[in-house]
């Protein structure tokens, strides 16, 4: 019989900057997820070009994500997700007066995650993404996130840590942006999550991304995420956690939080042969946060 412990699929919303990623293992045929989560960064320093922390123009960034996920298949769950978000910045108005100026942008991204191999506590499986980028109301796209396409490989393996349920995850994604002078990105997620009481989990993240050509100068930027999730019923779980940027090179120092909440929605019914994992249910010890 399969036991139902705390999925940890929530947001590592994108690395807080793009839509967040579920884990490597699949839904079970008729299974939905959704999750929503909000997230909160600020920031008023920067890494320059060697690195090195600078001060820049104060940053805030407030966004709502949602994502819903469905089992076609044993071996095929569908994707869908959207995101909302508000940048606010710190310009010069005038010459005496410095003040934040606001940008709101909306964006939506559809998919499918295939489940390529399997064994008894571990599965690797592929994931193909398409992103519309960020848009206004008024329909202009948001500077270097236009529309994409992202393949990314994912690895799951779960394990037992001192009679404690635990798992780790890893994510290699190339991204290929279609606006002219654009850059790829490559970008590596690791995550490790633990049960460390009944219905309460630990999970530690880092996010790295690395852009590839483009007019600009190249950026790449790595962060570090740590969350609890509590299981509040077996269909709902609750992720309250906090992102910090600790490297990076041009580009921005974020530090922040977020709160998430996702539901799960048994298939009616499931054939043996439909089980998607093994007794402990590790797909779900993913955040959405990146």
């Amino acid at each position: 019989m399969r036991r139902l412990l705390v999925p940890l699929v929530v947001l590592a919303l994108a690395l807080t900057a793009t839509a967040a990623h579920a884990g490597a293992w699949t839904l079970r045929r008729g299974e939905t997820q959704t999750f929503v989560a909000s997230t909160f960064t600020y920031g008023d320093h920067g890494f320059d070009e060697d690195g090195e922390l600078v001060t820049v123009p104060e940053y805030r960034k407030f966004g709502l994500s949602a994502a819903l996920e469905y089992g076609l298949r044993p071996w095929v769950t569908a994707i869908v997700r959207g995101e909302l978000l508000e940048e606010s910045i710190e310009q010069e108005v005038s010459e005496t007066l410095i003040a934040p100026v606001s940008q709101n942008f909306a964006s939506v991204a559809g998919g499918a995650r295939v489940r390529l191999f399997r064994g008894p506590t571990w599965v690797v499986s592929t994931e193909v993404t398409a992103f519309s980028g960020g848009f206004t109301t008024a329909g202009a796209g948001k500077p270097s996130d236009g529309p994409a396409l992202e393949v990314r490989v994912l690895g799951g393996y779960g394990t037992t840590v001192f009679g404690r349920n635990a798992y780790l995850d890893g994510q290699v994604a190339y991204r290929t942006r279609f606006d002219e002078g654009e850059a790829d990105e490559v970008r590596v997620d690791l995550t490790a999550g633990v049960e460390v009481l009944p219905n309460w989990a630990l999970l530690g993240q880092t996010f790295s991304t690395f852009e590839l050509g483009g007019e600009g100068e190249e950026s790449q930027y790595h962060k570090v995420s740590a969350s609890v999730v509590r299981t509040v019923t077996d269909r709902l779980r609750v992720e309250v956690g906090g992102v910090a940027t600790v490297a990076g090179r041009n580009a921005l120092q974020e530090f922040g939080g977020r709160i998430g909440f996702w539901w799960t929605l048994p298939p009616g019914s499931t054939r043996e042969d439909e089980a998607t994992g093994p007794d402990f249910d590790y797909a779900a010890m993913q955040s959405v946060l990146k």
